[in-house]
């Protein structure tokens, strides 16, 4: 019993520590369907029939970012990833069709995430009860992408923003809101699967060691 003990304490102490360094992380998944034509006249902006997209179209809104990300804003919470990859343990990205919007590709180039002063940068995603609530930024790219208006969900030619000359006749969409899901999870770094296993190796070594030492 004693040495069951010893061993349990080591363990404990141990995967207590560890718990207490594991990151949490806000995971978010959104979609949404494009509903109609924008209807824009061939002298308005770059027309034509769309080579990508048409009504009907789903784009998925994907996310996975630390809990410190997130800010308090009006009863939830927003979260600037500006600056994000599109894989990894951090990221957000946008796809549709085989094409992917980028946090980087927001127009607000070079505005900082300051969490300290509470100021966030473009693009945004608004959360509470477990929902995304909102969207706020605009994202364009090269012209193998159009532009796409996050918060009102606009697919729109661009009018050769940024290079952009997207031959389309531009679209709206809807998102899912209600739908949507935001998580929060814990998930131990690389440095606390280390000292878990550290902790069990002594465990094991403890109970090794006590049975050596037994009296025959």
């Amino acid at each position: 019993m004693q040495k069951i003990l010893a061993a349990l304490t080591v363990a404990t102490v141990v995967v207590g520590a560890s718990s207490a360094s594991a990151a949490r992380y806000y995971e978010v998944q959104l979609t949404g369907t494009l509903v109609s034509e924008l209807g824009y006249e061939p002298w308005q902006l770059n027309t034509g029939i769309d080579p990508t997209f048409s009504v009907g179209d789903k784009f998925s809104l994907t996310a996975r970012f630390e809990e410190s990300q997130a800010l308090d804003f009006n009863g939830g919470k927003v979260a600037g990833l500006y600056g994000f990859p599109t894989t990894g343990s951090q990221f957000w990205r946008v796809d549709a069709k085989g094409l992917t919007w980028r946090s980087t590709d927001d127009t607000f180039d070079g505005f900082p995430l300051d969490i300290a002063s509470g100021s966030y940068a473009l693009p945004a995603i608004f959360f509470s009860g477990g929902k995304v609530t909102g969207l706020a930024g605009e994202l364009v790219g090269p012209s193998t992408r159009p532009v796409l208006q996050l918060a009102s969900f606009r697919v729109e030619p661009g009018e050769g923003l940024y290079g952009n000359l997207y031959n389309s006749q531009g679209f709206q969409g809807v998102w899912d809101f209600s739908g949507s899901s935001v998580t929060l999870s814990g998930v131990p770094e690389p440095a606390a699967w280390a000292m878990m296993i550290v902790g069990f190796g002594l465990a094991g070594a403890t109970l090794r060691r006590r049975t050596a030492l037994k009296p025959a």
